[in-house]
């Protein structure tokens, strides 16, 4: 499926004005909806699509300084206990060939995964998270680093939703203090290689959807909260979902429901939020970051559908990033 070569409208709400660069969206074989969730500093990217059978990984592979073509996508069904998971969703992928994400099996609970030897000679292993020796309830990896640690959500007592993070096999729970649930989406090594830095966001005690920011090590006071601010005002649903060297990436809604992704260069402050959306398009969400200044995600369009999508952020956008 040929992929088209389109524009991405850049509108930076605070000072009204727009710039546009180039943008390209990617459809699955057949897909009746696609989304790109992470990317990794040489431009391999990963997702999942939607088609006629079910929910599919998504691969793309493209030589270094390459983007993203239909020459370079790989559709992954992958295996588990000896049996193909119902659905399956890649959330991150290093430059080592490893990736990470969670699969349903056939009783409809989902599980994490890591591989690794990617593409070449792929091995994927289960991963549960576990607690004080006792195995929780539908665990999901949302992000995974360089260094080997990967953070993610898991269902504990209660049915509610805890966020974790995985350090060499051991799993540290995380909580915003007063949330009544809490997802973690990125992390990442940041100011100067020599800090940890983990993103997502959680649901507080008004039901309200916002973003948060810890440096690690993870305490009851390393918790920065935000929500996206645009001409002064906060903004709805802010949902942090990936995070680069120095700069964090997501997505909100407008006061008529839309959805726009947001960038932030750090620190996180009511000024450092710009407004990103696709042009001719709606909903548009942005799920992951490289240090490279590549973003992804999906957005909607006119017929319905769902695309995923890779873009190069401008220079002057791309702050931090690598050279």
């Amino acid at each position: 499926m040929p992929l088209l070569v389109c524009l991405l409208g850049l509108g930076f709400s605070a000072l009204g004005w727009t710039t546009e660069f180039l943008f390209i969206p990617i459809d699955g074989p057949s897909a009746s909806s696609t989304e790109m969730h992470g990317i990794n500093n040489t431009g391999q990217l990963v997702g999942t699509f939607h088609d006629a059978k079910g929910t599919h990984g998504l691969a793309c592979t493209p030589p270094v300084d390459a983007l993203c073509s239909s020459l370079f996508l790989t559709p992954l069904d992958l295996w588990f206990n000896g049996a193909k998971a119902v659905s399956t969703q890649i959330q991150g992928i290093t430059t080592t060939g490893r990736m990470a994400g969670f699969f349903l099996d056939g009783t409809g609970e989902s599980h994490g995964f890591l591989c690794i030897g990617f593409p070449a000679n792929l091995e994927c292993h289960q991963v549960d998270v576990t607690i004080d020796h006792v195995l929780m309830a539908d665990t999901l990896i949302l992000g995974l680093q360089e260094q080997g640690q990967f953070v993610g959500s898991y269902r504990g007592a209660q049915s509610r939703f805890h966020g974790y993070l995985s350090t060499e096999g051991n799993f540290t729970p995380i909580d915003v203090p007063g949330a009544l649930a809490t997802v973690v989406v990125g992390v990442a090594t940041t100011s100067g290689k020599t800090t940890t830095t983990i993103v997502g966001f959680f649901l507080d005690a008004t039901f309200s959807m916002r973003g948060f920011l810890c440096l690690l090590p993870v305490s009851q006071t390393c918790f920065t909260l935000f929500d996206v601010t645009l001409n002064g005002v906060p903004q709805a649903m802010t949902q942090a979902t990936g995070i680069s060297d120095q700069q964090i990436v997501g997505w909100f809604r407008d006061p008529g429901g839309h959805a726009h992704g947001f960038l932030c260069t750090l620190p996180v402050m009511a000024a450092c939020f710009i407004q990103l959306d696709a042009l001719n398009g709606i909903h548009t969400q942005i799920l992951g970051i490289n240090d490279r200044g590549q973003i992804v995600g999906h957005f909607s369009h006119a017929s319905g559908g769902q695309r995923g999508f890779i873009a190069n952020l401008p220079p002057w956008m791309s702050s931090g990033r690598l050279q």
